[in-house]
């Protein structure tokens, strides 16, 4: 597991639930492993403003290595 890979929570835990996250989503790793956790960022709510534009909150959870799985390697462009 390395950063930008898109990955999956596979456990459902209080830490987690209590910030809007539950077994199933997806999101992205953005900081690499440190004390046996990734910061991984998921999908918030969606907003729309008056003007029609739409976006998403950013919810950024410290997430222990054995709840993820990837999904889809992030492999850079050379």
């Amino acid at each position: 597991m390395k950063e930008y890979d898109a990955v999956r929570l596979i456990k459902d835990r209080a830490e987690y639930n209590t910030r809007g996250i539950h077994k199933g989503d997806i999101g992205t790793i953005a900081l690499g492993e440190r004390n046996g956790y990734v910061l991984v960022l998921f999908d918030g709510e969606r907003h729309q403003t008056r003007d029609g534009i739409t976006y998403l909150d950013e919810i950024d959870v410290g997430v222990r290595i054995e709840d993820l799985e990837v999904i889809k390697e992030y492999i850079p462009r050379t």
